[in-house]
């Protein structure tokens, strides 16, 4: 074979391989979107490679999520959302995707794509007006009763927000957006929610929409108020009262879990989901409380409730979810997702308020205090003062 032969083949399989590798995502900066029926929600995530393996990562703020396991196949890219049973599955060109997001949980899926080089929302300017660090809320579903909500943000000079909303089943995590003159546009997707929230000021104060999911929205208003709360999340738990073990295990029968396991330490139980972001950042808080204070005498045991429940579907999410996050505790499957049923196990609960919730027993078995919603990492100053909060009852229960 002739020397100008080989060089064209040798040319030729090099220009194929800068090819199919210039048709990969380009690292940098992406702005994904789901498309709800309403509205198209925006949210920013990166792509970086290790070699050849691609990295994700969910930004949310000041938040950053790594996700595990990306991989392309073909000429689509699938993108697992960890520790969540869900998943990003796009094709994809150098510097777009389209797909879609889809709940294996809920057995759903919403439209996706996605644009290299895009910011989450474009930059307006200078707002006209200003947003306080706190809002108080009311919030309105379409078909039920108010109820409050407390709205804390942060305006940088570019007119960029963060912050979060946080309500009395929980906070709604890390929010990014924009203010436009009197408008505002924040944004999050922690992989499992999708949420966007719009509104405008007025003399009156904040009005708006919350769009929670693809076919579901809250109406919205708001004043500003630097002392905005919700009540305690902490609550004591009448005298005498001890929680049924035996039910803590529903959902597997074929586990058990002893009292006498937990004789003489604190436990806290926590009731919560694999699907719940709350129970993500609760977990991450708990876990590495855990391996702190485990040598104090304190155990953590979670109980899970799922949506689309069945043995199997439980048991595998149970264990996925141990796995993907490195929890170092024992987590059972409580059954259906069910705020009843998972108040079950307590006798002095007719359900619990939200998942996650937390119940804590003190060394003789007794339950003593629950906690009745999460205050994330998202929302600042409220979550150092859980952290206090439950520290100091638990640190009062091992000196009893």
């Amino acid at each position: 074979m002739k020397i100008t032969q080989i060089l064209t083949i040798v040319t030729a399989v090099l220009f194929s391989a800068f090819s199919l590798s210039a048709q990969q995502p380009a690292s940098g900066q992406w702005q994904g979107q789901l498309e709800y029926e309403e509205v198209d929600v925006p949210f920013t995530f990166e792509i970086k490679y290790n070699g050849d393996k691609p990295e994700v990562t969910l930004i949310n703020g000041d938040e950053r999520i790594a996700l595990k396991k990306v991989k392309f196949e073909g000429d689509s890219i699938i993108i697992p959302l960890k520790p969540f049973d869900a998943v990003l599955k796009a094709k994809y060109e150098e510097h777009e995707m389209t797909g879609w997001w889809s709940k294996g949980y809920r057995k759903k899926s919403v439209p996706f794509k996605a644009t290299y080089g895009v910011p989450r929302f474009n930059p307006g300017g200078q707002p006209t007006i200003k947003i306080l660090e706190k809002l108080s809320v009311t919030l309105k579903p379409e078909n039920g009763a108010e109820y409050p909500g407390v709205g804390i943000f942060n305006l940088l000079d570019n007119g960029i927000v963060t912050g979060t909303l946080l309500t009395g089943v929980g906070d709604f995590r890390y929010f990014e957006g924009v203010v436009h003159g009197d408008s505002l546009k924040i944004s999050a997707f922690d992989g499992t929610h999708g949420f966007m929230i719009v509104g405008a000021k007025d003399e009156n104060g904040w009005s708006g929409v919350f769009y929670f999911d693809s076919n579901y929205k809250e109406t919205w208003t708001a004043t500003e108020d630097p002392n905005a709360a919700l009540a305690d999340q902490f609550a004591k738990v009448e005298e005498g009262q001890r929680p049924y073990f035996d039910i803590l295990t529903a959902g597997d029968p074929a586990v058990k879990v002893s009292e006498d396991d937990y004789f003489d330490k604190v436990l806290v139980i926590q009731l919560f989901g694999t699907w719940c972001p709350n129970s993500f950042d609760q977990t991450n808080y708990l876990k590495e409380w855990y391996k702190e204070n485990h040598e104090r005498g304190i155990e953590v045991l979670a109980v899970s409730f799922e949506v689309n429940f069945s043995k199997e579907y439980g048991t595998c999410r149970i264990n996925d979810y141990q796995q993907d996050m490195e929890v170092p505790y024992q987590v059972v499957l409580g059954g259906r997702q069910n705020k009843g049923d998972a108040a079950l196990a307590f006798p002095f609960l007719d359900k619990i308020n939200a998942f996650p919730t937390l119940v804590i027993i003190d060394k003789n078995g007794f339950a003593r205090y629950t906690c009745n919603y999460f205050n994330g990492p998202a929302t600042g100053e409220l979550y150092n003062q859980f952290d206090a909060s439950f520290n100091k009852i638990v640190d009062e229960l091992l000196e009893e």
